[in-house]
């Protein structure tokens, strides 16, 4: 294990200790497991250049989201403070967010609020010399309202959060523009370096809430706040979703008036759901929540109990990937490759193959019989082009429950900061 390496996993088990994350076998094999993908892959300068981020991002006192994408798929990732969803206690897999058989830099965003990322970098860079900073510009494919930027008498634009940060000094394609350097990535997304780029991305939702905790006070900081609120709850199934982040939308009452989320669990099935494809099934989602007899319940219990968190129904990605675990014996790893190549394949080719694979799987690894096989089977390879990463479903929808819940408590505060037109520049906060 090389010294880097031996750095990044003292940052990880010092994370765990921060947050007083219960020492389990459980959990010192998940670290292990992923700390050896991490190492193996050749990402641990990655992780590390992440961690520091975060902790700018902590230093500056910065409201960040649960987590963005597969990345709080991972118990490493929780242990820096990337995210801040407990991988295991969600049964989310690291394989969703790093494959083992594939070699490819894993996608993680951060959420910070509007006009901080130059903030971010200028701190990063003080604390950390050797890091050189590099805010992208490009020539997007369509007409886009990013930031312009001129160089040689040309208009480019800034990408809007994607930053290149290396310890090597970029020496061509680089140009100065308004004190901040920039890299020009000609070839847009084909451009060797735009894969190594960090996404810091700027939510103006977060703006509004740090100012009505800041009315308010820290003891109602979003971090602290409950997540088990029925009245919170009661006001998505009846109240008015005006500026209630991913549920401002007049079609979402109606649905969840019928479907009475009672837990945040409940909002990340209808916010993973709210979109092209899987929105047609709400109405089964619905039906299936109050009636248990509707539910898909064969004789091997361990379906049931997969499926039970979306009320019998395959939404998430990840439920994806423990059915074909525990039920047809696959890897979380195997799985995945699977799940790539049906969300790819246009001619049914990958589908048809997976259909051959999971059900032998099942005759093996299961108690199943024929019938149900065949009805799981066809659960699986019709919905699984449509499923959605439950990772990223639950933390945005722990966002827009945290509005809701200023909505309900603090009505007064909550208006008042989504009724004032803001500007939010870049703030000084050292």
């Amino acid at each position: 294990m090389t010294a880097k390496h031996e750095q990044l996993k003292a940052l990880v088990y010092k994370g765990a200790r921060d947050k007083k994350l219960a020492i389990t076998d459980t959990v010192l094999d998940r670290i292990s497991f992923e700390l050896s993908v991490i190492e193996k892959q050749g990402f641990t300068d990655y992780f590390i250049l992440y961690s520091r981020i975060i902790e700018v991002c902590n230093e500056l006192n910065l409201l960040r989201s649960f987590g963005r994408g597969s990345a709080a798929n991972s118990i490493v990732n929780y242990c820096l403070d990337i995210t801040k969803i407990n991988s295991i206690d969600e049964n989310l897999i690291f394989e969703r967010f790093i494959s083992p058989q594939q070699k490819q830099l894993p996608d993680i965003d951060i959420d910070i609020p509007k006009g901080h990322q130059k903030n971010v970098i200028k701190k990063l860079k003080q604390k950390h010399p050797e890091y050189n900073a590099y805010f992208i510009a490009f020539s997007p494919q369509r007409e886009t309202d990013y930031e312009v930027i001129v160089y040689n008498n040309i208009d480019y634009k800034k990408h809007p959060c994607g930053i290149i940060i290396t310890p090597e000094k970029l020496t061509n394609s680089t140009f100065l523009y308004e004190e901040q350097e920039f890299y020009l990535a000609l070839d847009g997304v084909n451009d060797p370096l735009y894969d190594t780029k960090i996404d810091i991305l700027e939510l103006e939702y977060l703006n509004r809430l740090q100012l009505i905790v800041n009315e308010i006070g820290e003891e109602y900081h979003p971090y602290r706040l409950p997540l088990n609120d029925q009245q919170v709850f009661d006001f998505f199934a009846s109240g008015n979703l005006e500026n209630i982040f991913q549920f401002n939308v007049s079609s979402l009452k109606r649905i969840l008036s019928q479907f009475k989320p009672n837990s945040i669990h409940d909002l990340s099935i209808i916010n993973a759901m709210f979109r092209p494809g899987l929105l047609d099934y709400i109405p089964v989602i619905i039906r299936n929540k109050f009636n248990v007899e509707e539910r898909f319940c064969p004789s091997d219990i361990r379906v049931s109990e997969i499926l039970k968190e979306t009320y019998g129904y395959l939404i998430y990605q990840e439920t994806f990937l423990h059915l074909s675990k525990e039920i047809s014996g696959l890897s979380f790893a195997e799985a995945d490759v699977w799940r790539r190549k049906i969300m790819r394949d246009k001619s049914n080719t990958e589908v048809i193959a997976f259909s051959s694979v999971f059900a032998n799987g099942c005759r093996e690894h299961s108690s199943l019989y024929e019938v149900e096989i065949e009805a799981l089977t066809n659960l699986i390879t019709g919905m699984s082009r449509l499923t959605f990463q439950k990772a990223h479903s639950l933390s945005y929808s722990i966002v827009g429950y945290w509005g809701a819940f200023y909505k309900v408590h603090f009505r007064t505060h909550f208006d008042k900061a989504f009724s004032n037109d803001i500007i939010f520049q870049t703030f000084e906060l050292y």
